[in-house]
């Protein structure tokens, strides 16, 4: 294959298919009554070949040949009819409008008048751009492909010569060549050597050959594609609500406040808490939820003045209650755990009415018979005296009634974990210590390094899971034992989300099922505000490097750590948090697309866009752990580093060697080549039965492939 780039037709029709995988999804024929309108086809049926031949409006519909490759003809009709600004030829142009204008009428028939205009965009979205390329292989040699941008997902689709290279090497499956478009992170172009460098969110590296900026515009071009971050999203729930995808579970409902604290046991009166509806604007803490559990009696204008002594206003709320109760009657726990962030340095000012120190000494000791509380800060102690220059810091327990003492954490920040996940999955990916900041595309050598463990290691993301796990247990003891706690880092939602969330797992039966578990993602990280959008890239306009961190990919790797040290506990598997770790970075659902349930309620999200849990309970199947036996009651859970491990599936997800399918059998080379040609079967077959499907079987009852496949066909239905 060579580089064509004479002109913007040329570039999209001189390329080669590969054979295998699924075709319609590389090249966007997901519909192909977009690319004629009925009419059109029925003019085409009663015509003869010959009449076909010459026709000129057939040059607007993707010119056909007999000798022509059935993907490129049926790639190169959809590409002329939903995309004019890829061609240049007036006439064409025009017959092309023409039946947009045609289809559009159609659905002007079918729809009400409010959605025409989101149709019109829908029809134009559909657009696949292709271009061929060169791809570096260990920095030394190079193999050609095509690189594809479909409906937000892009696609680097080799030849059957190089797939086979691929096939007979220990790594990298396919879909290591694949990834959603707002995956893409970071790029650049290089005018001298016209090659363009992407760099995605989880590190994985590719550098292409190509004598234009056209890859580089469309995936980092902040005046395209990505201004609206959101419409990736926008863009599949239009999808599955033209499948008339119909969901038992709407995953926005599925965290109700005042159910999920009653459910917990928490008790409303005149002299306890209240559901307090001073943020129901979001004026006392924009970070914050709209609905708040705090003390009956603040529930009032102080609750301002309170707010102001902790950053960014985010004061100690209610996130959990645990209580127990022996067989016998003799044993009852009602203890507490609240969330914040740190607190200002004006705040621990003791004076004749301090309102912080009234507040906490009243949400500490509403059970009387509590054995006090502590205060959990999850950052060292060096970084908390740190913050003091800031005009931040720590509270002095001898401030407060009930504080038995303050317990720093020393769970890394932010800048730690970034680093730290970058650094092992790129041994993960690679096993060689010299590919970093996308120097090469991707390393295909056999990955037997003797020292990998240590290497791993040395990149201390099992060791800072262990702080974590450790904390959270910390705080899990704590009130297990009776005693209150506040939880808090620096602002009160990366490191807090964390603890809070595991705490809650440990402890609760409930958050161990995959209801439990959406329930405690749309409180702990959701609606308590941790920026999704921010940590994960999400908006390339607002984003910068020093605020994006793999936070909530954390907290899923110490779920990961429980599942495995009680695997009969959890009724959710893997599966779950693998999908999970996918879909943090890929804007496809909006429970992560904002910073906060503001942000959320702001942009209509809930209207616009479907949540991660609707589709999860849809295939819910999938998500079950097959030997779940439900433990009533709490987890002895280990945090120290000897009883934690590397989790295989997540770091070598993209290795070939060890990839499970029916019945989690491991496949061999041979069967591994019989798998890949299995996929490439179905996915012809599937494709032919659209064109038939569609009455174009005449325009392609010639055609080799058609042909070969066409009794199969037959006996497929």
């Amino acid at each position: 294959m060579e580089n064509n780039n004479n002109s913007n037709d040329n570039n999209y029709k001189k390329h080669t298919k590969t054979k295998s995988m699924k075709m319609q999804d590389f090249f966007g024929i997901t519909n192909l009554d977009l690319i004629k309108s009925k009419s059109e086809q029925i003019k085409i049926k009663e015509k003869t070949p010959e009449e076909n031949e010459s026709d000129e409006n057939e040059e607007a519909l993707g010119s056909y040949n007999n000798n022509n490759n059935l993907y490129e003809y049926l790639y190169d009709s959809a590409m002329e009819a939903e995309e004019p600004s890829l061609y240049q030829n007036t006439d064409r142009i025009k017959i092309k409008e023409n039946i947009i204008s045609e289809k559009i009428n159609e659905i002007n028939n079918q729809s009400k008048k409010d959605n025409i205009q989101e149709k019109k965009i829908i029809i134009q979205e559909q657009i696949c751009p292709i271009e061929s390329i060169n791809i570096f292989i260990d920095d030394i040699k190079t193999e050609y492909a095509d690189f594809v941008i479909q409906n937000y997902q892009c696609k680097f689709i080799f030849d059957d010569k190089v797939l086979a290279k691929f096939v007979n090497l220990v790594h990298f499956t396919p879909k290591y060549f694949e990834f959603p478009l707002f995956y893409a992170y970071k790029g650049s172009y290089d005018e001298v050597t016209n090659i363009t460098t992407i760099t995605l969110k989880d590190y994985r590296s590719y550098k292409i050959s190509s004598k234009n900026k056209s890859i580089y515009k469309q995936l980092f071009d902040k005046n395209q594609n990505k201004v609206d971050f959101y419409k990736y999203a926008y863009f599949y729930k239009d999808v599955q609500d033209k499948k008339n995808i119909k969901y038992e579970i709407d995953g926005w409902d599925i965290y109700k406040p005042r159910s999920e604290y009653k459910r917990q046991g928490i008790e409303f009166s005149d002299t306890k808490f209240c559901f307090s509806n001073l943020n129901s604007k979001y004026e006392l803490c924009e970070t914050y939820p709209n609905i708040l559990v705090i003390p009956k009696k603040f529930d009032n204008k102080e609750l301002f003045n309170i707010a102001k002594s902790r950053m960014k206003n985010r004061f100690p709320i209610l996130s959990y209650c645990y209580h127990y109760e022996s067989s016998s009657g003799k044993k009852k726990i009602k203890s507490y755990m609240y969330r914040s962030a740190q607190i200002k340095k004006s705040g621990i000012i003791f004076k004749s009415k301090n309102l912080e120190v009234e507040y906490m000494n009243e949400i500490t000791n509403i059970e009387k018979n509590n054995q006090g509380f502590i205060i959990f800060d999850c950052r060292s102690e060096f970084a908390a005296k740190a913050n003091t220059f800031k005009g931040a810091g720590s509270e002095d327990p001898k401030h407060y009634k009930n504080c038995i003492k303050l317990i720093f954490g020393a769970i890394e920040n932010i800048h730690s974990i970034r680093k730290s996940l970058k650094n092992a999955l790129q041994k993960a990916y690679y096993g060689n210590e010299n590919i970093i900041e996308g120097k090469i595309s991707f390393s295909i050598k056999n990955n037997n390094e003797k020292n990998f463990l240590s290497k791993f290691e040395s990149t201390k993301w099992l060791e800072y899971l262990s702080a974590l796990l450790i904390g959270s247990i910390c705080v899990a003891k704590k009130l297990y034992q009776n005693i209150n706690v506040l939880v808090h880092c620096s602002d009160g939602w990366d490191r807090t989300a964390q603890v809070c969330s595991l705490v809650q797992i440990i402890l609760d039966p409930y958050f161990r099922t995959i209801e439990g578990f959406a329930v405690l993602v749309e409180k702990e990280w959701v609606s308590f505000g941790h920026k999704f959008a921010m940590r994960n890239g999400c908006d390339v306009r607002k984003e910068k490097k020093k605020d994006r961190s793999p936070i909530f990919i954390q907290f899923i790797h110490a779920v990961q750590q429980m599942t495995m040290q009680y695997p009969t506990a959890f009724e959710y598997n893997n599966n779950f948090l693998l999908f999970l770790c996918d879909e943090i970075y890929s804007n496809k659902y909006g429970t992560f697309l904002f910073n906060c349930e503001k942000d959320k309620f702001n942009n209509n999200q809930e209207k616009k866009t479907i949540s991660i849990w609707s589709d999860i309970f849809y295939e819910k199947n999938k998500y079950i752990n097959d030997i779940y036996k439900p433990i009533n009651g709490t987890i002895n859970v280990k945090g120290e580093l000897k009883y934690l491990n590397i989790w295989n599936d997540f770091f070598f997800k993209y290795d070939k060697v060890g990839m499970a399918y029916k019945n989690r059998a491991l496949l061999d080379k041979q069967e591994y080549v019989a798998k890949i040609l299995e996929e490439k079967n179905k996915s012809i077959l599937e494709l032919l039965n659209v064109i038939k499907s569609n009455g174009l079987e005449n325009l392609v009852k010639d055609n080799k492939i058609y042909n070969l496949y066409k009794d199969k066909l037959d006996k497929s239905e």
